[in-house]
């Protein structure tokens, strides 16, 4: 029972940490670019990790490697689209339509394994539609761009979601394995993310340039540090270590807090206004989510006693 308790204490630390990051970065991308911020986290992130992780890393085999580096394309294009998306679109949208992402893992899992989708997840999936679509509404004049790179987000990590399912289902090694293609995803996001800021953002003769203009701001040094050490690292080592400790049920409830969470952070912090038409697509994002993770639960008569 203790176990259990400080597994789920633990699981919503990290739920505090990653709605703390939308905050972070955005303030943070007022004096660097997207994707050079991207590639300078996960630059740090993968780092510590290889240090850390190194006695797991060494052992990693051929097919693990491929794995990761399958895994680590959905996780780095999802995660250079949400932050270049923050550019353009609010902390909220962002994180409500960042919590989109679990609904898209029973579509890509009939996708690539051909699935059943239960009725839950189904409804699931209606009901999360129902709340982006109000989220764009009157007549999409309230979507931009970043909205939608933010929506492609989701999809890249509801196949992540989907390829990481797939890839640990049969380990026995669970922990060792989830932690080396952790470390592999955090390389590739890093050249990934690098060589999108040269093609798109600028040039190898410019990186000096930019790192030295960055520098100098607190809000840039905070964001790298948070989100590169807790928000990358630390979160990991806690998921993969103790999410296996509690149900997939709770697991769910703990981490859709944190579009709720990080909403709050911004309307404190950074002063932003939340329409009553975002509230309520927001709150159907949420409840869709739930409904596809509890609602499956039960469909599936996994709620524990």
């Amino acid at each position: 029972m203790l176990k259990t308790f400080k597994a789920e204490l633990l699981l919503v630390f990290i739920t505090l940490i990653w709605s703390g990051t939308f905050i972070i970065i955005k303030n943070a991308l007022v004096d660097v670019p997207p994707f050079l911020y991207s590639g300078l986290r996960f630059g740090l992130a993968s780092g510590i990790a290889l240090v850390l992780w190194w006695k797991y890393v060494k052992g990693v085999t051929k097919t693990e490697f491929l794995q990761g580096i399958l895994l680590g394309a959905f996780f780095s294009i999802g995660f250079l689209l949400q932050t270049w998306g923050l550019n353009y679109t609010t902390v909220s949208k962002s994180s409500f339509i960042t919590g989109a992402m679990v609904i898209f893992a029973p579509i890509t899992s009939w996708i690539i394994e051909r699935r059943r989708i239960s009725l839950p997840q189904k409804i699931g999936v209606f009901v999360v539609i129902t709340g982006l679509w109000i989220f764009a509404k009157p007549d999409f004049n309230n979507l931009n761009m970043g909205d939608i790179a933010t929506l492609f987000c989701s999809v890249c990590w509801g196949f992540y979601i989907t390829y990481t399912d797939i890839f640990t289902r049969e380990s026995k090694a669970i922990g060792t394995l989830s932690v080396r293609l952790a470390v592999v995803q955090f390389v590739m996001t890093t050249f990934v993310a690098l060589g999108a800021y040269w093609f798109f953002e600028g040039n190898p003769s410019r990186f000096i340039a930019d790192v030295t203009h960055a520098l100098p701001s607190m809000p840039f040094i905070i964001a790298v540090l948070y989100t590169g050490i807790l928000g990358s690292v630390v979160a990991t080592y806690i998921q993969t270590r103790y999410q296996r400790e509690t149900t997939p049920v709770k697991t769910a409830l703990i981490f859709s807090i944190e579009p709720i969470l990080a909403t709050a952070m911004a309307v404190v912090f950074l002063h932003e206004s939340f329409k009553f038409s975002e509230l309520c697509g927001g709150s159907l994002v949420i409840g869709g989510v739930l409904t596809a993770e509890i609602g499956d639960a039960i469909w599936k008569k996994e709620l524990p006693s």
